[in-house]
């Protein structure tokens, strides 16, 4: 007995020195941590996000979540290596100031409304010389206001910088602000809240980016494997929910998300996601060289790129190495 012990001690102890076949040694790897800078508030709109980043954390991958007071905020911590990710579409920041960032995901496409009081605002041209109040420096709200500057030929007194779909729509709603950009959900509780008293202004038909994920070129670099991780889970939410909208609630009823927002907002969850997935909103392939070149002209209109467009090169501000395998990954099941 006591021999037969012995050698089931010396294979157990052979056994964990060599490993498994596969030569690791069991050890499992690290799948890394991701810091998140937002520089908006929790909404409807980023629910979608927060339930990809709870994907996220399922495989074990550590999220930090830092909530900054805009995107000026958000973008510079970024730049400066406080946060790895961040969400926007920093063209100009990264054309401006060579700041160490890239693109690597395509979220979704600009779907903006400016809404205005009727009786102040009844066309753009009664709003030359006005203010008019978007998301923050840099936004695509505030390349939509340059946009319509230009298509308008007007040029408009002061804008105003006011984060948060949600506190835009509720400034209205007080009289505070007379003319701004919301989203859709923000658009519609506007539109039911006070019926007759505001009207959606006409843009022009673009298809640019409205968010984007971006990152520290040094922490994309070095851990591309937690970006393929993320990629991976913001494509299989995405995908979801345009396949069935509901994917949205079964999730956050699932993760115990969004839990406190607002009774009349709640009631524009549903429709919001609907529209979202009839729409096209959500990119389903992160956009990629695609996406870069649709921005470069729409951002170059905007005001917000000052390069010719054709001049422009995808890698001076995209890093697409890690998205072409998520894609794969996720088409062949394998995440």
């Amino acid at each position: 007995m006591k021999k037969l012990l012995a050698v089931l001690a010396t294979l157990g102890l052979l056994l964990t020195a060599c490993g498994d076949d596969d030569g690791s040694g069991g050890a499992q790897e690290d799948p890394g941590s991701i810091r998140v800078a937002l520089g908006d508030i929790e909404s409807i709109e980023t629910l979608a996000l927060f339930i990809a980043l709870e994907r996220v954390r399922e495989r074990d991958v550590e999220v930090e979540l830092n909530e900054l007071a805009d995107e000026d905020l958000a973008n510079q911590a970024v730049v400066s290596g406080q946060s790895d990710v961040g969400l926007g579409a920093p063209y100009s920041l990264i054309e401006g100031s060579a700041a160490p960032i890239r693109i690597f995901c395509q979220l979704q496409i600009a779907r903006f409304f400016p809404v205005a009081d009727m009786a102040a605002y009844p066309d753009w041209q009664a709003l030359d010389g006005e203010t008019f109040t978007v998301h923050s420096r840099g936004s695509t709200t505030e390349a939509l206001a340059r946009l319509v500057e230009q298509t308008e030929g007007i040029e408009f007194g002061e804008i105003s910088y006011v984060p948060g779909s949600e506190v835009r729509a509720t400034a209205l709603l007080r009289g505070n602000v007379k003319a701004t950009v919301l989203d859709i959900p923000n658009k519609n509780f506007v539109m039911g809240e006070a019926p007759g008293q505001f009207h959606i202004l006409p843009t022009p038909e673009i298809g640019a980016s409205d968010e984007t994920m971006f990152g520290n070129t040094e922490w994309l670099q070095e851990n591309e494997q937690t970006v393929q991780i993320l990629l991976e889970e913001v494509l299989t939410v995405w995908r979801s929910i345009a396949e069935d909208p509901s994917f949205v609630t079964e999730e956050r009823e699932r993760l115990d998300l969004l839990s406190d927002i607002p009774a009349e907002l709640e009631e524009e969850l549903m429709p919001y996601y609907e529209q979202a997935s009839e729409e096209g909103l959500l990119t389903q392939d992160c956009g990629g060289s695609e996406a870069a070149e649709e921005d470069f002209d729409f951002y170059n209109l905007a005001g917000q790129l000052e390069g010719d467009p054709d001049s422009l090169e995808v890698e001076d501000f995209w890093y697409l190495d890690p998205l072409d395998e998520a894609l794969q990954s996720v088409e062949t099941g394998n995440n």
